[in-house]
């Protein structure tokens, strides 16, 4: 399923890839393929593809061809997908095995001879890009991890470890690994299900990945400090670690979170607040929440339990993951302000730009007051960056972990000088 169409139907707060300001024709097309493809109308969708590739303003992403693929693929027109699929593998080195072999749009691909030669080279793709691959054994299963920077690893310096999206690979984060490890040691990991990490059978719960993560990084010989680094989703897993390890925190990075401070009933009151009647707000959740089952009855397992987990965070997750105050070490939010121009079949209920704009205000009110008791507490706000800042804005990721390292040498240094 293309990670797009799905944070379409289930996103409440509307954050998405990117910002645009006016969109050009090419755009617009694209977003008639996308909206096409989420009414299932995929062989609509695959054409309109076609025809946005060929508008003058063309920039065709891995992502663009990778979602066409799923359309001419569901729209039964195997040539034509793996026409867009050997593309992107060839010409743009795609990498992600893990999301390509589990994607259930491509299930009627598997059949085809052609099928498990382009794994191949997809798995060829990965290990070129990505030659510190490694696996560790964790409660039996393999987990995969990526690391740069080893020769920094050295008792007392944070080890910089990065925590994924929901269902999403590691391999997003390479340009600001690549930077950071000159003066660290980096750590990113598949959780299991993701990429080439294993099945463990268990639902990914944020007291589960936290051990997972925790057990992985000690595998690895990578010992605290940390500064934990956690995009969308992932942040509940970092403020969880943070909340049941405090001792081993040298900073914390959430990159566009999921609000993990919310409680249950906190995701209605931007629908209040732009004036929508209580009846139409269970209505839009009853909506939400049908998307998400219709979904989770057919989407690739890696994607549906995360989603599962999720679920089990909003009822009892918050206070485990807010068990504990946050440590007084470097912690800094950045979080993305370019609203993502997106065809919406409800556009008539509410405003969606300003719903997203009053979201964002009550989940920057929430950052800001977690901070401001803190010494180093910092807050980034990138107003034209996409939810995928690391694809957007690497640069204000990479400064941010670098100002961390270096409040946290003046932490020790204030630590040394009051003894």
């Amino acid at each position: 399923m293309k990670s797009k169409i799905l944070f379409l139907i289930l996103s409440f707060s509307i954050s998405l890839l990117f910002g645009q300001t006016n969109p050009g024709k090419y755009d617009i097309l694209i977003r008639k393929a996308d909206s096409l493809y989420q009414m299932k109308d995929f062989a609509k969708s695959a054409f309109a593809f076609s025809e946005a590739f060929k508008a003058p303003d063309a920039k065709i992403t891995i992502t663009h061809r990778y979602n066409a693929a799923c359309s001419w693929a569901l729209a039964t027109h195997s040539d034509s997908a793996f026409s867009h699929l050997n593309y992107i593998v060839t010409e743009m080195n795609y990498t992600n095995y893990g999301t390509i072999k589990s994607d259930p749009d491509f299930i009627l691909l598997h059949e085809d001879n052609r099928w498990n030669t382009l794994l191949e080279k997809v798995l060829a793709n990965k290990k070129e890009a990505f030659p510190n691959l490694d696996f560790v054994q964790v409660n039996g299963f393999k987990i995969e991890l990526l690391t740069y920077g080893m020769e920094n690893n050295r008792k007392g310096k944070p080890v910089i470890v990065f925590e994924n999206g929901r269902g999403t690979d590691f391999e997003y984060w390479l340009p600001v690994i690549k930077e950071v490890s000159k003066g660290n040691a980096t750590f990113a990991y598949n959780r299991p299900r993701i990429g080439s990490s294993e099945d463990d059978n268990q639902l990914p719960t944020i007291h589960h990945i936290t051990d997972i993560l925790r057990q992985t990084l000690l595998a690895k010989g990578l010992f605290p400090p940390y500064i934990l680094v956690g995009h969308s989703w992932g942040a509940a897993y970092i403020r969880t670690f943070a909340s049941l390890y405090p001792d081993e925190i040298a900073g914390l990075i959430f990159v566009d979170p999921h609000d993990f401070v919310k409680k249950a009933v906190g995701g209605r009151s931007c629908y209040r607040e732009i004036g929508l009647t209580q009846n139409q707000i269970d209505s839009l959740f009853v909506e939400y929440d049908k998307s998400a089952d219709e979904y989770m009855a057919q989407g690739p397992k890696f994607v549906v339990e995360e989603m599962k987990a999720q679920r089990e965070f909003s009822r009892t997750g918050y206070e485990l993951c807010n068990r504990n105050p946050l440590p007084d070490v470097p912690v800094h939010f950045i979080m993305a302000g370019g609203y993502p121009f997106i065809y919406e079949k409800t556009a008539s209920l509410y405003d969606h730009e300003k719903m997203f704009r009053i979201n964002n205000d009550i989940k920057m009110e929430s950052w800001i007051e977690l901070i401001n008791p803190l010494k180093y507490g910092k807050f980034f706000y990138c107003s034209s960056s996409g939810h995928m800042i690391q694809k957007d804005d690497p640069d204000i990721i990479i400064s941010s972990i670098k100002l961390a390292v270096k409040d946290y040498d003046r932490i020790l240094i204030e630590k040394i000088r009051s003894h």
